[in-house]
């Protein structure tokens, strides 16, 4: 991909976009390859490397011998986890632990994955340097976002960043990396299928903004994955290849159009309200990619379902007073701003029934195309033992049902959550697609 012709030219969808990203490299033995490009990205001969004890064994030892004998001075940020927990936290305290080591005489660069790109990119932005990221494993695609996901009192918040300058990834690091991680990165990749029919689907309806190149460039990952997800079980560089480059190349096209709409639908609304309970009630969750990939279960059973049915026998139903009601229920102490988010949003979102039936054709095509990919999406997590893992079988089912039927608030976002809830379906549909992925846990 070239990312400078991406930034250079206006697109079709009459914007120019802006992508700072100067290079993805993801293929085999491309640590020895880290010395070159940052030669070509930075001046400085000193690298401070970020990582944890974990990609320090994975990855980081060899790449800090690798910049060593290209004659680079590497001073080693080795961040710990809290007493308590098994993994790194991105929190204050680990920001600062990356602050407090950098300097002005060097260059940052992150050697990890989630949370330890995370509070690089966020250290790295509050002092106003760039920095670049050597991904360890193929888990989320935030790896070529401008947002990160910090924990301030327990609480996940997202906070602009400034993206790296660059994505480099090592195939066989990345296919020996945690099995968990792998499985994270898949549900969270799944989760496209139905985050992009979202997003036409909002451009049908509410003539929302679309950009083809970005849809293009998501949906083409989305086919690659479909190809090659057998290849992922047995940890074939293929599959991995695909998987890495599906997630960064994701990630870009939210660059592109500057907020998540490429990548984020119905499915990362349930996902985000399973957060904003963790924090509320202080009980821990599955990773992102897990409960993307479990939502993507149920708003795939959605979309199949509202491709059977007649429009005109629906009836649209726009009950503010009842959302208002729902809301201050169910979001408790958070449910001011979601009140502030519902009555920014209920003009623009306020479908009517004419509007419905003139676009029904284009909605059941736009299915129509996904319908394989919307059936396969259960049956490759199945592949994947995603059913079997403990914190998918343990899942609040409380919470989910709530998730489900109550997500879509959370977000400033149209999708078939929205739309079933006006068309007073969703607390059917939602329960009985619940159920029905109860009974494989």
């Amino acid at each position: 991909m070239d990312l400078k012709e991406i930034s250079a030219k206006e697109c079709s969808c009459g914007r120019v976009h802006q992508v700072p990203i100067q290079e993805v490299l993801i293929e085999e033995n491309a640590v020895a390859k880290v010395p070159k490009l940052l030669e070509k990205t930075t001046e400085f001969k000193k690298i401070y490397l970020v990582d944890d004890k974990n990609t320090k064994e994975a990855a980081g030892n060899e790449l800090k011998k690798t910049l060593e004998s290209a004659g680079y001075e590497v001073v080693e940020i080795t961040l710990k986890e809290k007493e308590g927990d098994d993994h790194l936290v991105p929190d204050p305290d680990a920001i600062f632990g990356v602050m407090a080591g950098v300097e002005d005489d060097g260059y940052i660069l992150a050697c990890g994955s989630g949370s330890l790109n995370d509070l690089t990119a966020y250290a790295a932005h509050k002092m106003k340097k760039p920095y670049s990221i050597y991904a360890t494993a193929p888990s989320m695609d935030g790896y070529a976002s401008s947002i990160a996901s910090i924990t301030v009192d327990g609480v996940k918040k997202s906070y602009d960043i400034t993206p790296p300058e660059l994505i480099i990834g090592d195939l066989n690091v990345l296919a020996a990396s945690p099995w968990k991680l792998i499985q994270s990165g898949l549900g969270d990749l799944l989760g496209k299928v139905t985050s992009l029919l979202g997003w036409k689907m909002q451009r049908i309806l509410l003539d929302a903004y679309f950009c083809q190149e970005a849809y293009d460039l998501v949906e083409d990952v989305l086919d690659d994955l479909m190809d090659n997800y057998q290849s992922i079980l047995e940890r074939d560089i293929d599959g991995v290849d695909a998987l890495t480059k599906g997630l960064i190349y994701s990630g870009i096209a939210m660059m592109m159009v500057g907020n998540s709409r490429p990548a984020s639908a119905g499915e990362h609304q349930i996902s985000h309200f399973f957060d904003m309970y963790s924090g509320i009630f202080k009980e821990p969750v599955p990773t992102h990619g897990i409960k993307v990939g479990v939502a993507s279960v149920i708003t795939s059973e959605l979309y199949l379902r509202l491709l059977e049915e007649d429009f005109s026998q629906l009836e649209l139903k726009h009950d503010r007073q009842a959302r208002e009601k729902a809301i201050k229920e169910i979001y408790l102490e958070k449910a001011p701003k979601i009140l502030e988010l519902l009555a920014e949003r209920w003009e623009r979102e306020k479908v009517s029934k004419e509007r419905l039936l003139a676009k029904e054709t284009e909605i059941k095509a736009a299915i129509k195309e996904y319908e394989n990919s919307l059936k396969e999406v259960e049956v490759i997590l199945d592949d994947f033992k995603f059913f079997a893992r403990d914190d998918v079988k343990n899942l609040n089912r409380d919470w989910l049902r709530k998730a489900v039927n109550y997500g879509f608030e959370i977000r400033s976002r149209y999708s078939i959550l929205t739309l079933l809830n006006q068309l007073g379906l969703l607390e059917e549909w939602g329960t009985e697609a619940v159920e029905k992925l109860e009974a494989k846990l």
